[in-house]
């Protein structure tokens, strides 16, 4: 049963306190680690998605689709472009009403998901209103690697130029790990993650130098110089190299402690080195042992534990997600996952979203293999092609609070526990680390079994991985009664 008028209240208050926060944009997260920096030689993608309230989250599972002759996309702006003959089938995280929250797992493994960045760039050169929610989803509907989604995405830019400040998309698949960063307009840059390294990421670009005669690293739109000369952002003879994130940052974003704050936490945990706040950060870096999993969804449950920035325990019932420093694991996270991404497997079984909703420092990761067929009843509100048709359609229902959608379970027993948090954390953690060890210690047996079917029969290997999801999401549920 939900407790609606502590739902009520709660909402009141978040109206009243986090209009400073809802409006900075400084709130998402993400981690890239290159394949032979993780213990099972895996591409790993983690992130946190921070959304301002109200919000809710539909996970959706959406089918290989065969599409009619001159059939168009109409993007939100109003421009237009013809459709593929086929998309991709894929994993998606929806939240309605927004243009850049939603993150996908196409059926190659390509993950993606983004990090707002402010740029400096005020002027918007567009065509036809300019592309921001489709970009990421024609990327996922088309791409076979994380490499030709970053080519998509910017021809995309380039054709009908970005409306928004600026963003970098975090693209990964079984082989390796991009950033892909866009201003308003029509330029972009991308950077490969070595893959011995590991790359952090918050809320401002960390692209520094860029090669772009070196096209297995970089990849970019040429006039992404050519435009900061003629600004008088960059000279080349008085400024050395060229530097995407000192040129085109706008510096509120740039040097914001808010973001600052969290880069650094990441770079220095998986480092093993106290990096100096005050001095640049890396793009990459090479992490102090080799990592899996948990390592990654520890560091998206972090709240700055044993830091000059930690939370007093006598402070607010000893919560620490609503704080002005953001904590990665913050009062407005609204997911978080881990793309544990296979390449010796077959890839419906070797891409795995571990996944935890609304609050990762509460709820076990749980995995969602990429070869489901659907989620369980109760994880959507509406069907794949309801979700997209309605995805900017106003509706004042959408955050009333029902029995009938998983996101509020999880909502609720956030709300519940940061009341009183300090009380509640260690028995929380307990049951979350044991529903975690059950299901990734069931891992390898099932899995032992499934690839026997996927190799004998598709349909019914998929068929066994959708059963297994169900077991860790309809867990996800029992946990919040």
């Amino acid at each position: 049963m939900f407790r609606k008028s502590r739902i009520i209240i709660f909402f009141t208050i978040i109206f009243i306190c986090v209009p400073i926060i809802a409006g900075s944009g400084e709130n998402c997260f993400s981690i890239l680690a290159g394949r032979t920096t993780t213990r099972d030689g895996a591409v790993y993608f983690a992130h946190n998605e921070d959304d301002p309230l109200p919000q809710i989250v539909n996970f959706i599972k959406v089918p290989h689709l065969t599409h009619l002759t001159g059939e168009v996309i109409t993007l939100k702006n109003g421009g237009s472009l013809p459709q593929v003959k086929e998309t991709a089938a894929f994993t998606w995280f929806q939240m309605p009403g927004e243009e850049f929250a939603d993150s996908y797992m196409n059926e190659y493994g390509v993950t993606i998901s983004s990090n707002q960045c402010q740029s400096r760039v005020e002027e918007s050169d567009l065509t036809d209103g300019g592309i921001g929610y489709w970009l990421r989803r024609l990327m996922a509907e088309r791409a076979h690697t994380a490499r030709e989604a970053v080519e998509i995405g910017g021809k995309l830019v380039e054709r009908f130029g970005y409306h928004s400040s600026g963003r970098t998309y975090s693209v990964a698949d079984t082989k390796e790990a991009w950033l892909f960063s866009v201003v308003r307009g029509r330029f972009w840059i991308a950077r490969r993650v070595p893959d011995d390294q590991v790359a952090v990421i918050a809320n401002c670009y960390t692209i520094g130098e860029i090669n772009l005669s070196d096209t297995a690293n970089y990849l970019g739109n040429p006039a992404v110089i050519s435009y900061a000369i003629k600004n008088g952002w960059y000279n080349p003879k008085e400024d050395g190299a060229f530097n995407f994130r000192k040129i085109y940052s706008a510096p509120r974003s740039s040097y914001s402690i808010r973001n600052l704050a969290r880069w650094w936490r990441g770079v220095t945990v998986l480092s093993g080195k106290n990096w100096d706040l005050k001095k640049n950060l890396p793009f990459s870096f090479f992490p102090a042992r080799k990592l899996g999993v948990l390592d990654l969804a520890n560091l998206l449950r972090d709240h700055f534990e044993n830091s000059q920035f930690e939370t007093p325990v006598t402070f607010n019932h000893g919560n620490p997600h609503a704080n002005y420093v953001k904590r990665i694991c913050s009062d407005t996270t609204q997911y978080g996952f881990v793309a544990q991404l296979r390449p010796e497997l077959p890839v419906d079984m070797g891409a795995i979203l571990w996944l935890a909703p609304r609050r990762p420092c509460i709820q076990p990761f749980v995995p969602v293999y990429c070869g489901i067929q659907a989620f369980p009843h109760g994880f959507a509100r509406k069907s794949f092609d309801d979700a997209i048709a309605s995805q900017f359609t106003p509706d004042p229902a959408r955050y009333t609070a029902t029995s009938d959608l998983a996101y509020w379970s999880f909502f609720e027993k956030a709300m519940r526990v940061d009341a009183d948090y300090g009380k509640k954390i260690q028995a929380i953690r307990h049951q979350r680390n044991q529903v975690e060890k059950t299901l990734m210690q069931a891992v390898p047996g099932f899995e032992k079994k499934a690839i026997k079917l996927l190799k004998k029969d598709r349909e019914k290997g998929r068929n066994a991985l959708t059963r297994f999801s169900a077991i860790g999401l309809k867990e996800l549920l029992k946990l919040n009664r």
